[in-house]
């Protein structure tokens, strides 16, 4: 029996490389994204493509319906869809928080719950999260990407405990740096939230320098991918996985280095070190 896969966030980066790799292991792909016309090389490619926004409730209920309804099972979810908002925390309005959790957190449980009934009846599944290596260790500039992500990790781990005795895996992928568009998306909401007036203005460039953090000496999105699925494609894959730039050195570093030496040198890489108070 073929095995299906449904992947949010597939218009690009992770998720549209994953869409790629997979269905050309055989496994028939459902590739979703928030605009439709962004999935049309994947369709052409052979996947079969959903516009979904994971933030509607009602558009998570109808597409794995749809899935279900077309194949009768699914046997992997891959939570990719998320954006990183990067601002000075204090300075983020409520309604930019809610929507960072809304898409990096609530729209996983709210599939992760809707999944979870076929995958029960199935006796088998796997929901594989895509988390962050920025939910392990902070950095300045970023505390509502970090926050969701932490979320992530701390909501499998909890559901790996409790699906387990359903036959159904959850496997946190904490990605280091890899190369995709996640730092030009990031500068935009650095230039939706950033004030003239802000606190921050006398360091600017270093908040846009956060935003592309990730991408300096970053991993090959194709790299990672390839790396990846052998991992989550096994019978006992791991429970949590790191692959890329940094999905070491950093989580190595905030367990080993005193609080005060890392918030010193993670102040003085981000401009904080040049604050002073008048």
């Amino acid at each position: 029996m073929q095995k299906i896969v449904m992947i949010t966030g597939c218009s690009s980066g992770i998720g549209h490389e994953l869409a790629v790799q997979l269905n050309q292991r055989g496994w028939k792909v459902y590739a979703t994204a928030r605009k439709a016309e962004n999935l049309e090389t994947l369709r052409e490619a052979g996947c079969r493509t959903m516009q979904l926004d994971v933030t509607i409730p009602r558009q998570v209920e109808e597409t794995v319906d749809k899935i279900i309804a077309e194949c009768g099972h699914l046997d992997m979810l891959i939570n990719n869809a998320g954006y990183g908002l990067i601002a000075p925390a204090v300075e983020i309005p409520a309604d930019e928080l809610f929507r960072q959790f809304q898409t990096n957190f609530f729209g996983v449980m709210d599939l992760t719950r809707k999944v979870t009934g076929v995958m029960k009846t199935q006796k088998e599944g796997k929901i594989i999260n895509i988390g962050s290596i920025s939910g392990i260790a902070p950095t300045p500039f970023s505390a509502a990407y970090c926050a969701s992500k932490a979320a992530i990790h701390a909501a499998s781990d909890v559901l790996r405990m409790e699906l387990k005795p359903f036959g159904i895996r959850v496997i946190t992928v904490q990605p280091g740096g890899i190369s995709t568009d996640f730092g030009r998306n990031c500068e935009k909401t650095v230039g939706r939230i950033l004030q003239p007036d802000s606190l921050y203005a006398p360091i600017e460039k270093f908040v846009y320098h956060r935003a592309n953090t990730s991408q300096e000496k970053a991993t090959p999105v194709s790299e990672f991918v390839h790396k990846l699925i052998p991992r989550i494609v096994q019978h006992d894959p791991p429970s949590v996985i790191r692959i890329g730039k940094r999905s070491h050195t950093l989580p190595l570093m905030k367990r080993l280095l005193p609080e005060k030496i890392l918030d010193r040198m993670m102040m003085k890489k981000y401009g904080l070190n040049l604050l002073r108070m008048e």
